[in-house]
């Protein structure tokens, strides 16, 4: 059947970057993304296309049975054509286009404790912090504007879904997010510092809960680490720091291995 003029339209605006920017779409590919997204997120979708050599397979079928259970049509399009419209050089043959959510400030902690993102501008670092922290069991993380948009194509296929599983409410700044807290009911503001010196294994003086955690951006660090107290990890050796995403994930387990989340 061949594609109708609305659904070329659909895909020749989702080819353009500067089209996704204005129209407030974004793409995910691959099986897993796209299983997450007809999953979590169907009101999302604006589109749902399966190349040719995709239809049938293990994670087609997987993915096709989760589209009609909540109403998403698939359209099914020559490989060569999505391979257009993919952003990967070898694209899995199943790609999404999707409404990007509307931007919110944060409404309440729903978290032992909250994660806050200072303006972290590498797409794949962004990517993996998110997909850590719906991996140890968060279902919030705070973003402050002027970092990477979460929902990139790169950020997507880095956070592998985690993107339709999260809640992502946006601050304009650091003070913000620290003003913001307190007045939700949170307790200790926390940054974190490789020169600080309180350690995030030294249970007696840092603790999660009822806290917040502010991993800062890459190059700069966070942006005021006068809103709160410093925190560290210990490294021996002399590597003057870790990779932003290495720093949240080390956090992050810390708070599982606390049994923070225990019961979810």
């Amino acid at each position: 059947m061949p594609i109708t003029n609305r659904l070329r339209k659909t895909l020749n605006a989702a080819a353009s970057h500067h089209s996704r920017r204005k129209n407030d779409q974004f793409i995910a590919e691959g099986s897993r993304c796209c299983y997450e997204a007809v999953t979590r997120r169907p009101e999302w979708i604006e589109a749902l296309f399966f190349s040719r050599s995709f239809v049938g397979t293990i994670e087609g079928s997987a993915i096709q049975s989760k589209a009609q259970a909540n109403g998403i049509t698939i359209e099914q399009i020559d490989d060569k054509e999505l391979q257009t419209l993919a952003d990967t050089p070898n694209p899995q043959g199943v790609l999404a286009i999707l409404k990007k959510p509307q931007v919110t400030p944060p409404e309440k902690i729903v978290d032992p404790f909250v994660l806050i993102l200072d303006r972290i501008s590498e797409p794949g670092n962004m990517g993996t912090i998110l997909r850590t922290a719906w991996a140890i069991g968060l279902t919030q993380v705070w973003l402050v504007k002027g970092g990477a948009d979460p929902f990139a194509p790169k950020v997507v296929r880095a956070g592998m879904g985690a993107q339709f599983a999260l809640s992502l409410p946006y601050v304009d700044s650091l003070a913000d997010a620290a003003s913001c807290f307190k007045s939700l009911g949170g307790k200790q503001f926390w940054v974190t510092l490789p020169q600080a010196d309180i350690s995030l294994f030294d249970e007696q003086k840092f603790s999660f809960e009822q806290s917040a955690l502010v991993i800062g951006n890459e190059a700069n660090g966070v942006s005021d680490p006068t809103l709160g107290k410093g925190v560290t990890i210990p490294m021996p050796g002399h590597a003057e720091s870790l990779n932003a995403a290495q720093a949240a994930t080390v956090f992050l387990c810390e708070a599982v291995r606390r049994n923070l989340f225990k019961g979810r």
